[in-house]
């Protein structure tokens, strides 16, 4: 019987363990508002005028990367992929 314990334990212990490690590349949705000034200036720097309508935050090998999605005037819908220190990763068009 103690032995299925003990066994049980490390069992649960280690999805516990692998369950965390997965969390690390999960999105999270945030609001705009707390996406950092920087990161809002690089992205209204490089697309004028965008606004900016959803905002994700997601941990991949320990660095915050933003994801974002906007609109400009003329319609063109944008996602932005950006670091914390304000490097842009990827921008998309989306359709």
């Amino acid at each position: 019987m103690k032995k299925h314990y003990l066994s049980s334990i490390f069992i649960l212990s280690s999805l516990s363990l692998l369950n965390a490690c997965d969390n690390d590349d999960k999105d999270r949705d945030i609001l705009v508002s707390e996406v950092p000034a920087n990161i809002i200036n690089v992205i209204q720097n490089t697309l004028p005028g965008i606004a900016l309508k959803e905002a994700e935050i997601e941990l991949k090998n320990g660095v915050k990367i933003y994801e974002l999605e906007g609109k400009l005037i003329s319609g063109k819908k944008y996602e932005i992929e950006i670091t914390e220190s304000g490097t842009i990763i990827k921008i998309e068009l989306d359709d």
